[in-house]
């Protein structure tokens, strides 16, 4: 049987050129170029470019088919809207505000302090103790010797200005206020009791007095 030979070169010379070999998997760096977040669909496909390495020519993008589960997108809830109501001032309505509360305080406390300050009038009436009324003098508890100065004082200044035959009731106010104020004006410490009361009490037992004495001289006349 006939034999044949081929010469063959020592180095095979391919024609074209070399063919590029392929590259596995972890062998190829990858990475996205930017971050942000993607919602899947139930088939979507990720394209990720490789980098070129050295001495070989640049492999084409290899194309990935992830399968993922269906995937709602979930909507922020609506902020409820924020009701805002303006309520404006005027500077005049502030400056009367301020006013009538510093005149209300003012007024609140004189009188409070007025009321504190001054020694209230007994219960009942004057010159009758033991019988729902009480005695001027121990009442006041002033020096006997004062007590006596006043009491004097005001009896001269009742025969001064009212009618002695008549009682506190049927005395013109003109009259009951000349004695009043006299009486303050030599004895100031009458201001720190409440409407001057112990007056009003010297008042009232004197021209008790005098006018029941007015009544008895008159019917004597007549008998």
């Amino acid at each position: 049987m006939p034999q044949f030979s081929t010469p063959i070169t020592p180095f095979h010379e391919s024609e074209g050129p070399p063919q590029a070999l392929p590259l596995l998997t972890y062998h190829t760096e990858m990475f996205c170029h930017t971050l942000w977040l993607v919602l899947l669909s139930p088939q979507e496909e990720m394209a990720f470019s490789t980098l070129p390495l050295r001495g070989r020519s640049p492999t084409p993008s290899h194309v990935f088919t992830i399968m993922s589960c269906g995937i709602t997108p979930i909507s922020p809830p609506t902020p409820t809207p924020k009701v805002v109501k303006l309520v404006s001032f005027s500077p005049e309505q502030f400056t009367q505000n301020s006013e009538s509360e510093k005149v209300s305080t003012h007024s609140s406390l004189s009188s409070i302090d007025s009321k504190d300050s001054k020694i209230p009038k007994l219960e009942g009436e004057a010159g009758r103790p033991g019988r729902g009324g009480y005695n001027l003098e121990k009442a006041l508890n002033w020096d006997a010797e004062h007590f006596k100065n006043l009491k004097e004082y005001v009896h001269r200044s009742i025969e001064k200005h009212c009618h002695v035959g008549k009682s506190k009731k049927l005395q013109a106010p003109a009259a009951l206020l000349q004695v009043y104020n006299e009486a303050l004006g030599h004895f100031p410490e009458l201001a720190d009791y409440h409407g001057s009361w112990p007056v009003g009490d010297m008042i009232q037992m004197q021209l008790k007095n005098t006018s029941a004495k007015a009544r008895h001289k008159g019917s004597r006349k007549f008998q």
